[in-house]
C-alpha cells in the first residue's frame, strides 16, 4: 500500500520567486504613489501671518503684490518691457 504524501510542498525557489513578485508590486505601487505626490498641485493657500528667516524661490509669478516694508539685501532689476514705464510718460 502506498504513503500518503499530502500536497507537495512549496519548494524554496518558488518562496523566492514570489517574494520578489511581492517586492516588485509593492515597488511599483510606491513608484506609482510618489509619481501622483508629485504632480499634486496647491491651487489656493491662505496664509494669515507668517514670519520666515530665509526664503528662496526660483520662478514665481505674483499677480499683486502688498507690502508694508521691503528690505533688499541685493540688487532688484525688471524685465525691459515687461511692466509698463508710468515715470518718463
Amino acid at each position: 500500500m502506498r504513503k500518503f504524501q499530502g500536497p507537495p510542498s512549496v519548494s524554496f525557489r518558488g518562496v523566492a520567486i514570489m517574494g520578489t513578485a511581492i517586492g516588485a508590486f509593492a515597488v511599483g505601487a510606491f513608484a506609482i504613489g510618489a509619481l501622483a505626490i508629485g504632480r499634486l498641485a496647491i491651487r489656493r493657500l491662505v496664509v494669515e501671518s507668517v514670519k520666515l528667516k530665509s526664503l528662496e524661490i526660483e520662478d514665481l509669478t505674483v499677480q499683486r503684490l502688498h507690502a508694508a516694508e521691503v528690505t533688499l539685501s541685493d540688487s532688484l532689476s525688471l524685465p525691459a518691457g515687461g511692466v509698463d514705464d508710468r515715470t518718463s510718460a
